[in-house]
């Protein structure tokens, strides 16, 4: 569990990074069977102009050059918010085993039906964690979208 708090940490500081770049924040990182973070990421759909720009995918991407293999074997993602149902399919595709994620999505996110997830693709996800560092999650995604409405109430919107 500590681990995971760690992790999640760096999760969060990637989510900051998402939001002072006018980005949903949100952060996500893979790390190995041995400990390391092979991929990070955060949101970047606005930039892009792309919606699959999630955090996920690019941590998941990063990760797979990283170890320059599609299979992402033994890996657990640490993701900021719930993973919606885009994500989780490239989570099962990848191979990765565990799924740690802060704050629940209750309009997008895809992990809370753990039985669905688990039958998936027929590759289980072995472990999904839910609620570590949810409260950090969701004050960072609260505060971002306050500042959005408050800018639009200024600019007349």
């Amino acid at each position: 569990m500590e681990d995971d708090i760690g992790y999640m940490g760096h999760a969060l500081a990637l989510a900051e990074q998402a939001a002072v770049r006018g980005e949903i924040p949100i952060g996500a990182v893979v790390v190995s069977r041995s400990g390391d973070i092979i991929g990070e990421g955060f949101n970047e759909t606005e930039t892009q102009l792309c919606q699959d720009q999630h955090a996920e995918m690019n941590a998941i991407r990063q990760a797979c050059i990283s170890l320059r293999d599609w299979r992402l074997d033994g890996c657990t993602i640490y993701v900021t918010l719930e993973p919606c149902l885009m994500c989780v399919g490239c989570i099962v595709l990848s191979r990765i085993e565990r799924i740690v994620y802060g704050a629940p999505s209750p309009r997008f996110g895809f992990c809370q039906d753990r039985e669905w997830v688990h039958r998936l693709y027929d590759r289980p996800i072995k472990n999904i964690t839910g609620g570590v560092g949810h409260i950090e999650s969701r004050e960072l995604l609260k505060k971002f979208f306050e500042e959005r409405r408050f800018e639009g109430r200024s600019q007349g919107w």
